[in-house]
């Protein structure tokens, strides 16, 4: 069985320019939430990290300006058309 990347299941239904949601935390002096964030997939890494490869989401976060890099298995497209 050849061994395949973390994130590689995901990589067959994203490609670059889809948008996509993922999952993170937000954190507040008032309180702590987990929230949905949403953004333009503008490129698929791919990194070695300790000796095993991953797939990382080079991300353009809505309302953000700097890139976000996401694991691959935590990003999915988002249902949201508008």
């Amino acid at each position: 069985m050849k061994n395949r990347s973390l994130g590689s299941s995901k990589a067959v239904n994203l490609e670059p320019g889809d948008i996509v949601s993922w999952k993170t935390w937000h954190v507040t002096l008032e309180c702590d939430s987990f929230e949905e964030k949403e953004g333009l997939l503008v490129e698929i890494l791919e990194e070695t990290r300790l000796s095993n490869v991953v797939l990382i989401a080079k991300v353009l976060a809505f309302g953000g300006s700097e890139y976000e890099f996401i694991p691959l298995f935590s990003v999915q497209k988002s249902e949201k058309r508008n």
